[in-house]
């Protein structure tokens, strides 16, 4: 932190200055925001059939960019200024408290009527899915920004503890959202209800399902994130 407050006290614009954001970390990010943008159409669609308007998904949606912009930021400031320990571990702590929003939006499909006669019928399906694709492709991407900042910063026995970790805590967190109707603000807003809810979940085997099946289906589809852009880089080394 104190190198950070230094650089910021004794700053000089100069054009040879590394950017502390460039384009390659904010491609994703565009690209996310387009992919949101498609979501949000087809519930504006949805609403053009007068069906009953509902905004949670939007709600839902928005609260997967929280774990992505934490992310982002914390793998671009560790990228400028090198290991910043604290600093990491508090972004981490607050990525983890709200990272279960972006897988929380796949349980949304619970809530599908099925009436194959009616066109809503298959508009909301194909809504539905086009919201948790995008909500799980920004937890995915804010899962690979920040443990490449644990690599950066820990040692790889310690980064790959932490990601594995995070992948039951997800799953779990889904399911104290879903279950027990809980949110991320409620750490602020009612810690005592959060532990209280942690206690009596520890016996509920529908906790340990949501959290192993949800973790699992994560781990799988890092795995495929992460081979594909492990590939890209080493394919553009040799090419180069």
């Amino acid at each position: 932190m104190e190198r950070i407050l230094q650089w910021w006290k004794n700053y000089r614009f100069s054009i040879s200055d590394p950017p502390i954001i460039s384009m390659e970390g904010l491609y994703p990010l565009l690209l996310l925001l387009v992919l949101s943008l498609v979501a949000v159409f087809f519930h504006l669609v949805r609403i053009l059939f007068n069906a009953p308007v509902d905004f949670s998904m939007d709600w839902n949606l928005f609260l997967s960019w929280i774990p992505l912009m934490a992310a982002f930021f914390i793998n671009n400031i560790t990228r400028r200024f090198g290991r910043l320990p604290f600093l990491v571990i508090t972004v981490s702590l607050f990525w983890l408290a709200f990272f279960p929003n972006a897988p929380y939006m796949i349980t949304d499909l619970a809530h599908l009527s099925v009436d194959y006669q009616r066109d809503l019928t298959w508009h909301d399906t194909i809504m539905l899915f086009c919201y948790a694709e995008v909500s799980l492709f920004n937890g995915l991407v804010s899962l690979y920004w920040i443990h490449q900042t644990w690599i950066r910063v820990f040692n790889k026995k310690t980064s790959t503890t932490l990601l594995l970790l995070s992948l039951p805590l997800a799953g779990f967190g889904v399911y104290l959202g879903r279950v027990r109707r809980m949110n991320s603000w409620d750490i602020l807003h009612d810690p005592r209800l959060i532990l209280e809810n942690l206690f009596q979940s520890m016996l509920d085997r529908t906790a340990l399902v949501i959290s192993l099946e949800i973790g699992l289906l994560l781990g799988m589809l890092y795995l495929v994130l992460w081979a594909i852009v492990r590939f890209r880089v080493r394919y553009g080394k040799r090419e180069g």
